[in-house]
This record gives structure tokens, C-alpha cells and sequence, in this order.
């Protein structure tokens, strides 16, 4: 069975596109429910692929594929990836260095196709036809991620392939399949760029409409608070250039521990870092602090991996101070009308600043308050009871015990 009335298949996906964009969808769905729609028609697909560029720290690029069991494969892809061997061996780069906007490749075992990797694959699933259909991608002497462009392609496993109904249908829908995974895609970009501004737990409250000043909640959280030791004398050390080095490998280390322990790091303050650990997402308070210390000590052990590999350089250590308490903060928007900041505020947050003041003077590198300490049963080196700057109680300071 094959598609025989392009016309009227034309007509159900785009009904389906239309519909279900006004319901709300996400890309794996819409390429499950389209390839299932297609399947409905009598298209025989064995793939739908899809990709593009993406604006996000870490990865330049992000591709969907589906197959016939309905799973939707989910991948991205590092700055380079144009230069490796799977895109140059893909059946995608001699279609984009041609210039052309669409390549159709016939499968088969033992045939020509066998020079790509990918149908040699496919051709052992059942795979017989390969379509490729590029938009977006004008100018072909600059590398496709760095376009706002679209690739799509289809592999069909009907034993003469694709018929020229099918084909017909593939190129009218091309634009509003696009023009929908586009919008989709932009609704994953906006995400991700919350995320990697905010983090994950304010990133979803901002998502969710918590976008007016003086939005906020009142909860209870660990916090923590590192901060750079000698950083001016860092800056002395260095060119701009370098230091920037210098401080981004410093908060790899520090504030990378806080994400890989979990925590939400809201704020970086030139050399220093606050973060905090919501009581909600854990069991209880002592949970909490237990994974708020766990992530302190982390960040030491890399620290001190990060000096072994300066002090092989000849260069000065990197030296921290991280302070951790816990207690009630307002968490939310602050600012002005028009420019607003996702952050924590209120008495704990200060306290927090100002015990971690203290690992300089005491010549430590992690210091908790008495709040703090009296949620985990172990053992603390007591450092006395401070008067700290512009808070109205004194506060006992421990370290852990070594």
C-alpha cells in the first residue's frame, strides 16, 4: 500500500499540524504523530530525521529521529561537529556542498550506497530510499550550523521506495512541517537559555509566568556562598584574557560542583558565586545540608586537582572560602520595571555572605553556621561565636572536622 492521492494526504497532515499546534505539542511527539499519520496513509517509513542549528553553551547543533517502534532519538552535537568523520561520511554533506536543497539516495546492499555509513545500517533494517530536504541554508561557503537552517530527510522501507505520490506530498509539506518544528524549536531555545542563565529551578519558574517584579515565594533553602581568595592579586598576575581563564576553571570547579551535586547556582558576583539548595526538593532539612556540605567538599577536591595542574606551571593556587547556612529567603524577581534579576534575598542570604567573610580570617575553606551545623550529627570544630557585620545576632561558626 502506497500514498495514490497526494492532494488528500496534503490535506489530513497539514489538518493534523494545524490542530495539534493549537493543542500544544513537543518534537518528539510531532514526529511520532506525523510519521504515525503518514504510516495511516500507507507510507512505509523506516526514518524521519530531523536537525538544526541550536543557540546553547555547550552544543551548536540538535537532531530528532524517529523510528518505527515510535521512539524519538534525541541528539546534539559540539562545535566541530562539521569538520568529523560522521558528517563528512553522511549522505547530508555532498548534498549541501553541491548546493542543491533536496538528495535522493536508492538503497541497496552491496551497492554504491554502501560508500555511506548510515545505509549500510539501514539498508540491514529494511531500509530502500533515502530524502533529504534543506531550507534556510543559502550560503553554502560557510558551515551549516552557523545558519538559521532546517534539514529533514526520510528513508522509506517499501520495497521500490518512495513513489512519486510520496515524494510530491514530502516536498508540499516541507515548509509547514518547517515552519512548525521551527516554533518548536524555538520554545526548546528559550528554555534552554533560561536554564543556562538561571538554572533549572528558576529557569521553570520563569517558564511557567513568574516574570513580574516582585514575584516570589517564601522558602527555606541552604545556602551557599564561595568566594575567590587574592583575586586582585590573580588579576595582577594576568592579562584580561587570562584571568577570564582563571575565573571560568575557578567556577568550573566550585560552581560546577554545586550543578553536579544538584544545587541551583543563582548568581555570579564577579569572583564570588550564591547558590542555594530549596528544602521542597529534598527529604527533609538535614538531607539538604548533607548534600549542601557534600558539594562543598567537592568543590575542594577539584579545586585542589585544578592547583596541582597550576603548580606544575609554575602558577599561583587558586584559594576559596565557602560559607553555608540555612534559614528563610524570598525567592524571586527584583529590580526595575524593565530589568529584572531571578534571585534569593532576606537575612539568611546575608548571613551566608558574611560567615563565608570569615574562612580568610580563619584560615579556612569551609566555614557553617551554628544553624547549619545542628542539622548533621558529626563532627565540627567550633571557631567561637562572631559579631558579623550588620547581622543583629552572634553567630557560632564551625568548619568540618578534618
Amino acid at each position: 500500500m502506497s500514498i495514490k492521492d497526494a492532494d488528500q494526504a496534503y490535506v489530513t497532515v497539514l489538518d493534523l499540524l494545524h490542530t495539534r499546534s493549537l493543542e500544544g505539542w513537543d518534537i518528539p511527539a510531532l514526529m511520532q504523530e506525523v510519521a504515525g499519520c503518514l504510516g495511516g496513509l500507507g507510507m512505509q517509513l523506516c526514518r524521519f530525521h530531523f536537525g538544526g542549528p541550536i543557540l546553547h553553551p555547550l552544543y551548536v547543533a540538535g537532531t530528532y529521529t524517529w523510528y518505527p517502534n515510535n521512539e524519538v532519538e534525541h541528539d546534539t552535537y559540539t562545535r566541530g561537529v562539521e569538520q568529523q568523520e560522521s558528517f563528512l561520511q553522511s549522505p547530508v554533506y555532498p548534498v549541501y556542498e553541491s548546493g542543491a536543497f533536496e538528495g535522493r539516495y536508492r538503497i541497496r546492499a552491496g551497492s554504491e550506497s554502501d560508500r555511506f555509513p548510515l545505509f549500510v545500517k539501514v539498508a540491514a533494517e529494511g531500509g530502500t530510499d533515502y530524502f533529504l530536504q534543506l531550507i534556510g541554508y543559502e550560503d553554502r561557503s560557510t558551515w551549516a550550523v552557523d545558519q538559521e537552517g532546517s534539514l529533514i530527510s526520510w528513508i522509506s522501507s517499501a520495497p521500490e521506495g518512495f513513489t512519486e505520490a510520496e515524494i510530491e506530498l514530502l516536498r508540499r509539506l516541507h515548509k509547514p512541517l518547517c515552519v512548525e518544528l521551527k516554533n518548536l524549536t524555538q520554545r526548546i531555545l528559550v528554555n534552554d537559555i533560561l536554564k543556562a542563565y538561571l538554572g533549572d529551578y528558576s529557569a521553570d519558574r520563569v517558564y511557567s509566568g513568574q516574570i513580574q517584579r516582585g514575584d516570589g515565594d517564601i522558602i527555606e533553602a541552604v545556602i551557599l556562598f564561595c568566594d575567590l581568595r587574592d583575586s586582585s592579586k590573580l588579576a595582577e598576575h594576568y592579562d584580561l584574557d587570562r584571568f577570564l581563564d582563571v575565573l571560568n576553571a575557578y567556577y568550573d570547579a566550585t560552581a560546577g560542583a554545586v550543578i553536579h551535586g544538584g544545587g541551583e547556582v543563582l548568581r555570579y558576583i564577579g569572583d564570588a558565586s550564591l547558590a542555594v539548595f530549596p528544602i521542597e526538593r529534598y527529604t527533609d532539612e538535614q538531607e539538604a545540608c548533607q548534600v549542601a556540605l557534600d558539594v562543598a567538599l567537592d568543590a575542594v577536591v577539584r579545586t585542589q586537582g585544578l592547583n596541582a595542574n597550576r603548580n606544575e606551571r609554575g602558577e599561583p593556587p587558586i584559594k576559596i572560602g565557602i560559607g553555608l547556612h540555612c534559614g528563610t529567603v524570598v525567592y524571586g524577581n527584583i529590580g526595575t520595571a524593565d530589568r529584572i534579576e531571578f534571585t534569593v534575598i532576606g537575612k539568611a542570604a546575608n548571613e551566608a555572605a558574611r560567615i563565608e567573610a570569615q574562612c580568610k580570617e580563619l584560615n579556612e575553606t569551609i566555614l557553617v553556621s551554628d544553624t547549619f551545623a545542628n542539622h548533621l550529627d558529626q563532627p565540627w570544630r567550633s571557631h567561637g561565636s562572631f559579631e558579623l557585620r550588620n547581622i543583629g545576632r552572634p553567630i557560632e561558626i564551625f568548619s568540618p572536622h578534618e
